[in-house]
């Protein structure tokens, strides 16, 4: 609508006109089916004002491969992923799109090489897991660096450069954009994300998304953060497989992000958000997801996880996940094996000094963990309501903003001094 005002954001249409798809729009008219999208929508740039309009310099020797694993996914949001992908990422930057058709009737490979001609495509006729159906594009691709995205994504503006930028500084980074949102049930809408969000997980390996500095980051400066997502993020390929990740004894979905969190941190290398790169991403709730995920197997994971990265640290997790007592012991043979490798090349730290030098939260709240659902009289039982979007502590049990300054700049100081070979820090 020609009269419905534009360029100005939601607060400026009104009246006659409505906000929709990150347009104002007169309100007789009516919502498009999402099957009759064309192409992607533009999204709103979102970085801060002082991150770099351009980000410059020779990436030549960091070019990518792009790894979409997916199940499931509506074909709209798959074209839309690889739309914005093309349209924002500089041709010279990527080797390879793989697509991973995981247990899929149609691999939509026609189609997706309709759209680019780098798209490649590996489809499994039966359903491997997120775990082995990664592994098998990193075994394919052929970039130095490899790119793991999801297919429900819009990538913005100059969302690459920013992140090798940083791989460049540290070959042994792992390195994530921040996170915009596009809802679940608007497909189309793009609103910005957190700036200053950390990723980790509770002692249940449960993953959460907490801001311990309360919002007080300048919104452009790349930060640590104790744990990934494990669905977005570069890394050096070299680097993924001198780790020997995954250990393909975890089956179906999740437990990836956990290994790869451990697994980074504690064997030398540092995990980073860069909120000048900024992707979309359609976070959805179980009941918007296209597929089950069997919970049981989850935890297994988990179980799988502990035994090896937590193993110090094993009963906070048991009384934490109960269930886990009664799960059969799993055969870890393999991954054992690949533990002590990496250990022994590395020189691996334990959990113990994690939990001292990286995850200042996670360490703070060892004391206070707590489960709603145990019976009343459990040591564990929760005495008040937990605190928001968590599930092994209470409200109000949280770490001060002020401890959590003083034990990361302890840390930091530390680390600094490792690095500088004052101190192994054992």
């Amino acid at each position: 609508c020609a009269d419905c005002p534009q360029g100005n954001g939601a607060n400026w249409c009104n009246g006659q006109c409505r906000w929709s798809k990150n347009r104002c729009i007169d309100i007789s008219t009516p919502e498009p089916l999402e099957d009759d999208m064309g192409s992607f929508a533009i999204p709103p740039d979102t970085r801060s004002e002082k991150c770099p309009q351009k980000v410059l310099g020779d990436f030549s020797s960091h070019t990518v491969s792009i790894i979409i694993p997916w199940h499931k996914e509506k074909w709209l949001h798959l074209r839309h992923t690889l739309q914005a992908l093309e349209h924002y990422t500089p041709p010279s930057l990527v080797e390879e799109y793989i697509f991973v058709s995981d247990g899929n009737d149609d691999s939509k490979e026609e189609e997706l090489k309709a759209i680019s001609a780098k798209v490649k495509v590996i489809a499994f006729a039966t359903r491997q897991g997120l775990i082995r159906a990664k592994s098998a594009a990193v075994r394919m691709a052929t970039a130095p660096v490899i790119m793991f995205l999801e297919g429900h994504c819009i990538v913005n503006r100059y969302w690459l450069q920013p992140l090798l930028e940083r791989l460049m500084q540290n070959p042994r980074a792992l390195v994530m954009p921040g996170l915009d949102s596009i809802p679940q049930t608007g497909w189309g809408e793009y609103y910005g994300g957190s700036t200053s969000h950390l990723w980790r997980f509770e002692w249940n390996m449960n993953l959460i998304h907490t801001n311990p500095l309360q919002n007080t980051r300048d919104g452009y400066t790349p930060y640590t953060s104790p744990g990934t997502s494990g669905g977005i993020f570069v890394i050096r390929k070299d680097w993924f497989l001198d780790l020997e990740f995954f250990d393909e004894g975890m089956l179906e979905w999740g437990g990836d992000h956990v290994e790869l969190s451990f697994k980074i941190w504690r064997c030398g290398g540092i995990i980073e958000v860069v909120p000048c790169s900024r992707i979309g991403h359609l976070f959805r709730t179980p009941e918007y997801r296209p597929y089950p995920v069997e919970v049981d197997q989850v935890v297994k994971n988990y179980d799988r996880l502990a035994r090896l990265w937590w193993k110090d640290h094993l009963d906070y997790f048991r009384r934490m996940k109960p269930e886990t007592l009664k799960f059969p012991e799993p055969d870890l043979t393999l991954a054992v094996e690949s533990y002590a490798r990496v250990q022994a090349k590395f020189q691996c730290k334990d959990h113990q000094w994690y939990l001292d030098n990286i995850d200042h939260e996670m360490a703070w709240e060892r004391s206070r963990i707590c489960h709603p659902h145990v019976k009343p009289g459990d040591r564990d039982k929760c005495k008040r309501e937990l605190s928001p979007g968590r599930w092994t502590l209470a409200a109000g049990d949280e770490i001060p903003k002020e401890e959590y300054i003083k034990r990361k700049e302890a840390a930091d100081k530390r680390l600094a001094a490792a690095r500088r070979g004052e101190t192994d820090l054992e």
